[in-house]
């Protein structure tokens, strides 16, 4: 037998081996590498950016606290001694209740004296009718000079003006003993009480006060925001969700530090002392504006202002020129060049130009 003639033939064909060598090197061409980037083109730079929102949805919040519309802070008129206190703070009260009294007798002695004094005037007056009327018979008769005439009518006319008098005083003096009282103008609640029994108060000095109907919400707004005007709307915070207010009235003069004293409408149900959060809204005639993060706007000239917006494709910028209002911590409002939802290059924009590729994200990690 030929030695050739047994050779063992292979397992794998020709072909099959062929295929095993090409898949290997393609595998040893991609292990551990990655595509390289096209020719030319730069890789989007990742920028943080921001929405702009409607400014009254930013703006600015002050605290409030409620205080009834209907107040009265009554005083006595003449000063004294308190005898009786009948309410406490907190207390609910009714038109013309009895609230607190001074001691009486002083008063009363007043009151008794020029009653008096009237009665004596008033034996005074009746006794120069009687004699006027003796006079006019006399004089009928002829024997009465003219000189006792007309000195009666003197005398009667004396009497008549000194009780006159007589009873304005008492009257007065009925007025001061009333004033010894403190009665409620209105229905309420005994807001605040500061007297005692036997406390000496003075004349005109507040002592108690009476919350009657409505209520308002005092604010006191600090010294730089734009001019405010009667009826600029305003949203007011509450447990219950916003509600809508405006601007009753200001203060006549400035608090402290150049900080003014505001009063905005506020529905009835509040408590008084309750404190509520209120944030001033544009007025009618001005025109929408948003709010941005200032570190958003490029140059520092109000006149050159800009910033960077994504385009509709979000994934270039846009340079856009703005208009700026007031800053407000660290929002700046946009009073021209923006819109409510357009989004804008807070983080990252350094070296950007107009039509750079971005990739944008809302948060830095």
């Amino acid at each position: 037998m030929s030695r050739h003639s047994k050779l063992t033939p292979s397992p794998y064909p020709l072909v099959s081996l062929l295929s095993l060598a090409a898949a290997a090197a393609l595998g040893l061409s991609g292990c551990g590498q990655t595509a390289a980037p096209e020719a030319g083109k730069t890789p989007p730079r990742t920028v943080l950016v921001a929405s702009a929102l409607p400014a009254a949805a930013t703006g600015p919040e002050f605290i409030g606290e409620v205080r009834a519309a209907q107040r009265a802070e009554l005083a006595f008129a003449l000063p004294g001694l308190v005898e009786q206190v009948l309410v406490e703070a907190g207390d609910r009260v009714r038109r013309g209740q009895l609230l607190a009294t001074l001691e009486a007798a002083p008063g009363q002695a007043q009151l008794n004296a020029a009653q008096a004094e009237i009665q004596r005037l008033q034996a005074g007056l009746d006794e120069a009718r009687r004699k006027q009327e003796r006079l006019r018979a006399a004089r009928e008769r002829k024997a009465a000079s003219e000189a006792e005439w007309t000195a009666a009518q003197t005398e009667l006319g004396m009497a008549e003006a000194a009780l006159a008098a007589a009873h304005a005083q008492r009257e007065g003096q009925a007025w001061n003993r009333a004033r010894a009282e403190l009665r409620a103008p209105f229905d309420g609640v005994v807001a605040s009480r500061q007297l005692e029994i036997g406390q000496a108060v003075g004349s005109g000095l507040p002592v108690i006060a009476i919350d009657g109907a409505g209520r308002e919400l005092w604010v006191t707004l600090p010294a730089g925001l734009p001019a405010l005007a009667v009826g600029q709307r305003a949203r007011l915070a509450t447990p219950q969700g916003e509600l809508d207010s405006r601007l009753l009235r200001l203060g006549s003069r400035l608090e402290a530090g150049g900080a003014q004293r505001a009063v905005f409408s506020l529905p009835e149900p509040w408590r008084v002392g309750d404190t509520l959060a209120v944030r001033l809204l544009p007025g009618q005639a001005r025109p929408a504006s948003v709010q941005i993060p200032l570190r958003a706007v490029q140059g520092a000239a109000e006149q050159a202002a800009s910033v960077f917006r994504l385009k509709a494709d979000g994934r270039t910028v846009e340079q856009v020129a703005v208009g700026l209002g007031a800053t407000r911590g660290e929002q700046v409002e946009v009073l021209a060049g923006l819109q409510a939802g357009d989004r804008v290059v807070v983080a990252g924009g350094h070296s950007l130009a107009a039509g750079a590729l971005v990739k944008p994200v809302t948060a830095l990690r």
